[in-house]
């Protein structure tokens, strides 16, 4: 049921993507010849002021066909000045660029929902766990040695009071070997204890060891907070994609999925998602909650965003680079030149498809 959800929520974000590109072109009064839910055979279709809008068989999103997106586009029926080729550079660049900027905004909304009507996680000062679960049960973490319990709440370090669980951490890491302080409140009494911290290797720097898990609460952010915090997020979010895509698409990458054909296995971090496959993500991440989930769609979102702002034609990027040549140079860019490129793209793309339905198929995701 919730990789069906995943399917149905994907095609309504694909479905806004599209629909940024309609409304935006409208608004510059150029022309759209189909507005279309779905791909495959057609369902239902009527027309109404030169566009035709309809349903097809397979749900899996929808597209907008604009009238001289190309060059070779046969327009008939159309004015000269409906043809996108023909609109201005800034109109281009607003037609182009309107998609993605709808990606973003879904993703952004979601991630402020969460925050706003369901909370995050937060790490707090009371105390879950002591020790370290990567050692025998004999082990005596510094913690332990200090004669800390679960449900402590340590207000002090070193005589300095503390106020969160990251100004904790952070005294922690930097007195490695180093005898401390610590202030803790039990039963609604206030200790003071003593304990040598230890100095772990955590890849090349050495970082203080105490030996305490924190409790976690859910907490609401307010709306200023929770502005900060999307914006936050969604930039790292958007960092992660395009890190993502470069994965995705390097040579060695690539090389990792033609071996896929001879029976090798794909490690799940680097291999392309069908929808099939975020279904199956879809469904493994919902059993932790739904906020899991949709915070799983807010990145997909941003990942549609940024694939699409790749500066290659077909791609949406590749129309905002054009459009901005033009711009600056004032005269129009012939895309006929580029079509060996689009080509080649639409190549990888392809090759891209297939084999994420082939590995989703062959290899389900695991989680």
């Amino acid at each position: 049921m919730n990789g069906i959800l995943t399917i149905v929520l994907l095609t309504v974000f694909v479905v806004l993507h599209e629909l940024g590109h309609y409304i935006s072109a409208k608004r510059s009064k150029v022309a759209v010849s189909e507005f279309f839910v779905g791909f495959g055979p057609r369902l239902f279709s009527f027309k109404r002021n030169k566009t035709e809008y309809g349903l097809k068989a397979l749900l899996l999103g929808g597209y907008v066909k604009i009238p001289g997106m190309d060059e070779n586009d046969e327009a008939e029926g159309y004015n000269q000045d409906e043809l996108f080729h023909n609109a201005k550079w800034t109109q281009k660049l607003y037609i182009a660029s309107s998609g993605i900027l709808i990606n973003f905004a879904i993703a952004w909304i979601i991630l402020f929902s969460i925050f706003v009507f369901h909370g995050i996680e937060q790490p707090t000062l009371q105390i879950s766990s002591i020790g370290d679960s990567s050692v025998d049960a004999t082990y005596d973490s510094p913690s332990k040695k200090a004669g800390l319990l679960e449900g402590d709440v340590i207000k002090t370090f070193n005589g300095q009071e503390v106020e969160s669980w990251e100004e904790l951490v952070s005294q922690i890491q930097i007195n490695g070997n180093n005898e401390v302080s610590i202030g803790y409140l039990r039963n609604g009494q206030l200790y003071l204890t003593t304990t040598v911290l230890e100095e772990r290797l955590i890849g090349n720097t050495t970082s203080g060891y105490l030996g305490v898990s924190p409790t976690v609460e859910l907490q609401r952010l307010n709306p200023f907070e929770a502005v900060i915090s999307t914006t936050l997020i969604e930039i790292d979010m958007t960092l992660a994609a395009v890190d993502g895509i470069f994965t995705l698409f390097s040579p060695q990458n690539i090389q990792t999925l033609l071996g896929t054909y001879t029976g090798q296995e794909v490690p799940d971090e680097v291999r392309p998602l069908s929808p099939v496959g975020l279904a199956q993500a879809g469904s493994q991440i919902a059993e932790g909650g739904y906020v899991n989930l949709f915070s799983l769609l807010a990145f997909v979102n941003i990942f549609l965003a940024v694939f699409n702002s790749i500066p290659l034609i077909p791609l949406d990027g590749g129309r905002i680079v054009l459009a901005l040549i033009e711009g600056l140079t004032g005269k129009k860019v012939s895309d006929r030149k580029l079509y060996p490129v689009a080509a080649f793209v639409v190549f990888i793309f392809i090759f891209l498809g297939v084999t994420a339905f082939y590995l989703d198929i062959t290899q389900p995701i695991r989680l």
